[in-house]
């Protein structure tokens, strides 16, 4: 009854989805819509829009339709690399305050031609409006220097290594949108600079897209039209890409089984969000190299990616995505074996304690010596020592009582329990550190009382997320482990303040070598996103978390 239900639905949805875009007067309805399998135009959807001007709108399938229709300064390709897009030639200045930048032959969609005027205002206008998306990207922009139509200097505030990196917001027109015109008005939102241009747009219904004759770069001979229905969520854009209305969308994992081989192709690729594993250096224990190894080496990823992630990520050993140019795949991290985490943890000193460096080897019962070096795991030992102060303590002596202390803990490890693939693999941990004989508890927690014991420190180790930032800037993360190191606070300084890609590049190999070497936290998994196509649909397509249409006018439809 429920499944009946269900479909019920589900079939009344796309029908008043399909049927908003016919002309109810006519009778001859299905000669006005054909469905995506006869359709001569590749179908998308978007759902419906506060706006489609792209430097306020906040909608996402929005925005990845507007990036059809507008170009950026540069832009992320396939491997998350910045590539230039309206940029003929650029070049870093001024020990990097500043870049010259000299733009390609560009038209708008009306014939005028695109200026540095129109990059100046750009910017002016998302400064203006700070809950643009884009925000953010030109926060370190102090001014832009118009040098002729062409070619205008950018000046920053502070040096930055990834200025290029943050000039990926789209470029709109002075013309269309200058002062006192309402910049919301879709009216002055229809014409743009890239591969698609605006044919017809119908607020709540459609938009029709045709290919962009004078676009600035070669576009193959096959590229498509595209129709855009106008859809109210998430749902109806997974629904109407089952019913054959639609050829093109992105989906979560949840609804992945929905689709099946024969009629639909999945692709799959790196998202933003990335895995990881804390170590809270509160406790003197993870100041110990040899324990945090202990405790990596302790850990079978394979087996975290198999069954806490079910496959659907790839592993990682750095923030950072795995086909970035600064991704250093040859790296090498530390393997998964019991033999060499038991021997890691036998090598724990503690040296950065004193309680541990003072403790007597004359001492008659040195489990009663030592203090609790960890009020949240370790035993509270209240009883009075005799300690001659004048004598130090012997090797065996101090390994014997790191060695008990070690049989005490009891770590206490956080994860968000409403997210079920780190539950799976918070548990996954649990087991292999008992494997090595390390006592553990897991505390499930919302996401307030997560962000409330991350931020108190109240925790041992945390199973945590974060979404990578478009900017190749894995400077946040490396500042937010807890990890207080000279030697990492240069390679940071040194990654913020490079110049030239060669230096960031042998900068990133540096830390991430240092990182991994270092144990100081542990990398797991950057998580898949997935776009699925009608099997009528041919070419390749190659979606990426910025632009899930990349190379959509390499599509061709099967005749």
């Amino acid at each position: 009854m429920n499944k009946i239900k269900f479909m019920t639905i589900i079939l009344v949805m796309v029908a008043s989805l399909v049927g908003c875009s016919m002309e109810e007067e006519s009778g001859e309805v299905l000669e006005n819509k054909p469905s995506a399998i006869t359709s001569k135009t590749i179908n998308l959807t978007m759902m419906q829009p506060e706006t489609i001007n792209p430097i306020t709108n906040k909608n996402k399938s929005v925005g990845y339709i507007m990036n059809l229709i507008y170009d950026s300064l540069f832009t992320i390709d396939e491997n998350y690399d910045t590539v230039p897009q309206l940029v003929e030639e650029y070049k870093i200045e001024n020990d990097g305050m500043s870049i010259n930048i000299k733009l390609k032959d560009i038209k708008w969609h009306d014939g005028t031609t695109l200026t540095s005027s129109d990059v100046k205002f750009t910017v002016d206008l998302i400064k203006q409006n700070i809950d643009s998306p884009y925000n953010e990207l030109v926060e370190n922009i102090s001014s832009i220097l118009i040098i002729n139509d062409k070619e205008f200097n950018i000046n920053f505030n502070d040096k930055y290594a990834f200025s290029i990196d943050t000039l990926i917001f789209p470029i709109v027109s002075e013309k269309q949108l200058e002062k006192d015109k309402n910049i919301n008005n879709y009216k002055n939102n229809l014409v743009g600079n890239g591969a698609y241009k605006i044919k017809n747009y119908e607020e709540r219904k459609n938009i029709s897209l045709i290919i962009n004759d004078s676009y600035y770069d070669q576009l193959p001979s096959t590229a498509k039209n595209i129709e855009v229905e106008i859809v109210p969520d998430e749902e109806a854009q997974v629904s109407m890409v089952i019913s054959l209305d639609s050829d093109i969308a992105k989906i979560s994992l949840d609804d992945l089984s929905k689709f099946y081989e024969k009629e639909f192709k999945t692709t799959t690729y790196e998202s933003r969000d990335y895995e990881c594993l804390l170590f809270n250096y509160n406790n003197e224990f993870f100041k110990d190299i040899n324990f945090r190894k202990a405790i990596i080496s302790s850990i079978n990823k394979d087996k975290i990616l198999e069954e806490g992630y079910i496959n659907n990520a790839t592993l990682v050993k750095f923030p950072l995505n795995s086909k970035s140019k600064y991704y250093d795949k040859d790296i090498k991290t530390l393997e998964y074996s019991k033999e060499k985490a038991k021997k890691y943890l036998s090598e724990v000193t503690l040296e950065t304690n004193e309680n541990i460096n003072n403790i007597d080897k004359n001492t008659k019962n040195n489990k009663n010596t030592v203090q609790d070096l960890n009020k949240s795991n370790l035993e509270t030992n209240n009883k009075k020592d005799n300690i001659t102060d004048n004598e130090t303590t012997t090797k065996e002596d101090k390994e014997k009582v790191i060695k008990e202390q070690i049989s005490k803990l009891n770590l206490k490890i956080i994860v968000n329990k409403d997210n079920p693939e780190r539950k799976k693999s918070a548990y996954i941990i649990s087991d292999n550190l008992k494997d090595i004989g390390i006592k553990n508890t897991i505390e499930e927690l919302s996401i307030e009382d997560m962000n409330k014991a991350l931020n108190e420190k109240n925790y041992d180790l945390a199973l945590v997320g974060w979404e990578l930032s478009l900017v190749p800037d894995a400077t946040n993360i490396l500042e937010s482990i807890g990890y207080e190191d000279e030697k990492l606070t240069n390679y940071i300084n040194s990654l913020k303040n490079a110049t030239t890609e060669s230096q960031i590049r042998d900068i990133y190999k540096s830390i991430q070598k240092y990182v991994n070497e270092n144990a100081l936290f542990m990398s797991l998994v950057i998580r898949y996103d997935y776009i699925v196509t009608n099997r009528r649909i041919e070419g390749k397509i190659s979606p990426n978390s910025f632009d899930i249409y990349e190379g959509i006018t390499n599509l061709d439809i099967a005749k």
